[in-house]
């Protein structure tokens, strides 16, 4: 039996019914917490039932996961096309550093659940082994292969690009956990002891 293909208008539409579920979960979310969110309290909010839900994700944890790679898709467009509008190679780390602190210092709710409430989850919820390599790896790779390529311009020195790729990640790894505190802070509403443009610049030195 020949499968009926899709028509371009159905698939907007589906496509656009998964973006609508995805925000809404994400707004569940920030608003009561991992207790708040369920299939049920998503489809209630949307006003469609539970068994539609499950049309587009068979189980809460597919759409966490859902969630998070789309959250990561929006943020590694960010950070690659800043990274790649820097001019000067000498501070492709602290252009990206600046990026990742401009995209979720607004966005906190957004950054807590790609690094920090999945790891609170249990087991069943959290990401997955087929998850990370299928669809977060490949995500975070492409940024690590723009820093890369940028940083290392003409050289094809294996060793160099290897050191060169090291020290992206390490350069993120640092963003990462500038923003981690000042998440902390903000939940605690405890503000940070430095202001954050003085940590940034401090931070970016380091790389530049």
């Amino acid at each position: 039996m020949v499968k009926k293909k899709t028509s371009p208008r159905v698939a907007r539409k589906r496509e656009q019914a998964r973006r609508e579920i995805l925000e809404t979960a994400r707004a569940v979310l920030k608003q009561g917490g991992q207790d708040a969110l369920t299939l049920g309290s998503v489809a209630g909010e949307l006003g469609m039932t539970k068994q539609a839900i499950y049309h587009y994700f068979p189980s809460k944890e597919a759409l966490v996961r859902a969630l998070v790679t789309a959250l990561l898709d929006k943020e590694i467009d960010f950070l690659a096309d800043a990274v790649e509008s820097e001019k000067d190679h000498t501070k492709v780390l602290g252009t990206m550093i600046r990026a990742f602190y401009a995209y979720y210092v607004d966005r906190l709710d957004a950054f807590r659940i790609v690094y920090c409430e999945l790891q609170l989850l249990s087991p069943s919820s959290a990401i997955d082994a087929a998850t990370l390599t299928g669809q977060v790896h490949p995500r975070t790779r492409r940024l690590f292969d723009t820093l890369e390529a940028r940083i290392s311009g003409s050289t094809r020195s294996a060793a160099k690009r290897l050191r060169n790729r090291q020290l992206a990640f390490t350069a993120w790894t640092s963003a990462l956990g500038l923003m981690t505190m000042i998440s902390v802070a903000h939940a605690n509403d405890d503000p940070l002891a430095q202001p954050h443009d003085a940590l940034l610049d401090t931070l970016c030195r380091v790389f530049d």
